[in-house]
């Protein structure tokens, strides 16, 4: 027998190897490249979780440019707006037609002053406040318009009784204080970033006893009072650190315990429903009360000299 393999028999030896060989290469490429495009999932991935974790925070930059792009233009045509009822109320004298008209006017102006501004993010609660305050001035709007035709003739409680029932007016100042709320809880998610022990989120589900309000962070007390100001929906001339402020000089000086006030529900009542709380009061505090506290720098969290 002829031991030696034939030509035929070694090439197909050789190719079969080579077969071999090229199956093998093949099979770890392909962990290879299975293994990169994992990585790049998780990397992906990665990426994308930090994005959408940025825009959960906000830097000071952020909030300084919303202060004075968005929620300023709106607080002044607020304050212009609780101007004209104090007015009423005060003196007894009807709104003029011509008056509601200038108001309403303010406020469209107002609305395309906040429309245009290209600074605030797309998404998020600085997004979200934006929108709030657009909404809040496009019903405000509409109820001007209703109650300047009201005006003419009708007496100053009367005028004032029934714009405050109409669903527009409400409609606005529940969109402007939800829009405030936000933005005071992009205030804590800037804090966060500056100090760990301040939680990024606060929420006012009920009764805040007033052994926790102590222990709270001083922009936690005003988040909460920007909730509890949203929840009674009422437009006011005053923030939620005018408030915060007011609760805790009064719980300073010991009256909290005259009263039996357990609560911080209660004590922002008595302050508010006494005429207790004005704005600008959180400047005369600011140093007796709270000391080195975390706040961005923000003009109204200053003296006015500031």
């Amino acid at each position: 027998m002829d031991k030696h393999l034939s030509r035929y028999q070694m090439l197909f030896s050789l190719g079969f190897i080579f077969m071999l060989v090229a199956a093998v290469g093949a099979f770890f490429a392909g962990v290879e490249v299975g293994s990169s495009r994992t990585e790049s999932r998780y990397e992906a991935k990665k990426l994308m979780a930090s994005a959408a974790s940025a825009k959960t925070s906000y830097s000071q930059q952020d909030l300084v440019s919303f202060y004075h792009t968005v929620f300023s233009p709106y607080r002044e045509f607020q304050n212009e707006w609780l101007a004209m009822e104090k007015k009423v109320e005060t003196r007894n004298i009807p709104a003029s037609s011509s008056l509601l008209k200038d108001l309403g006017d303010l406020a469209d102006e107002k609305r395309k002053e906040i429309g245009s501004v290209r600074s605030v993010p797309d998404t998020g609660l600085l997004a979200s406040a934006r929108n709030g305050y657009l909404a809040s001035l496009d019903s405000i709007s509409q109820a001007s318009a209703a109650a300047a035709k009201a005006a003419s003739g009708q007496p100053a409680d009367s005028f004032l009784a029934s714009l405050r029932k109409q669903p527009s007016y409400k409609d606005a100042a529940r969109k402007g204080l939800a829009a405030q709320k936000d933005y005071y809880s992009s205030m804590l998610k800037w804090a966060t970033g500056v100090d760990g022990s301040i939680p990024s989120e606060a929420v006012l589900t009920g009764t805040v006893q007033t052994s926790a309000w102590k222990s709270y962070p001083l922009l936690v007390k005003i988040k909460l009072m920007a909730d509890l100001l949203e929840k009674r929906g009422k437009w006011t001339d005053y923030y939620p650190q005018d408030l915060a402020g007011s609760v805790d000089a009064l719980l300073q000086s010991g009256e909290s315990q005259r009263l039996h006030a357990s609560s911080i529900n209660e004590l922002a009542d008595v302050v508010t429903g006494t005429g207790a709380v004005r704005g600008g009061d959180f400047w005369t505090m600011k140093s007796r009360l709270y000391g080195k506290e975390t706040l961005p720098q923000l003009p109204f969290f200053l003296p006015p000299d500031n």
